[in-house]
């Protein structure tokens, strides 16, 4: 039998920007922003979803990590109208973007079949990629 999780407490600064964040996504909606919703604690290395119901779907996955000695959030954010977004917030707040999939495809006016098919192979080897790390971190995909 394997042992529970450690839980790590959320840094103010990791809290204090994801605050920021859902009261961003629920300005000009009648209901309050859910912040509340937001954890204390969450255990290490688990994704959990930490808000959901947002406009156009939104949602946010995310885990908790020490990594060198500091706690970092990795997040998952996705809706109906902008799409996927990854990224990281450290203890101090700082955030670093990382690979999302993409979801728009757009070729040059006048594309070639050959030039179609590198464009095609491209986009999808990247979103084969994101996918693949995505879910080695636990993230649904």
């Amino acid at each position: 039998m394997s042992e529970p999780a450690r839980h790590l407490s959320l840094p103010l600064p990791i809290r204090e920007r994801l605050r920021a964040l859902v009261e961003l996504r629920w300005s000009g909606r009648e209901e309050p922003a859910p912040v509340d919703q937001l954890p204390e604690t969450m255990p290490e290395g688990t994704v959990e979803r930490l808000v959901s119901g947002g406009p156009f779907g939104w949602m946010i996955f995310a885990r908790l990590d020490e990594v060198d000695g500091r706690i970092e959030l990795e997040a998952l954010e996705d809706d109906r109208m902008s799409g996927p977004g990854s990224y990281r917030v450290r203890d101090d707040g700082t955030k670093e973007e990382l690979p999302s999939e993409w979801t728009t495809f757009i070729t040059p006016k006048d594309c070639s079949p050959e030039e179609l098919e590198r464009l095609t192979q491209r986009f999808n080897a990247h979103n084969r990629e994101v996918i693949e790390r995505l879910r080695e971190r636990g993230f649904p995909r």
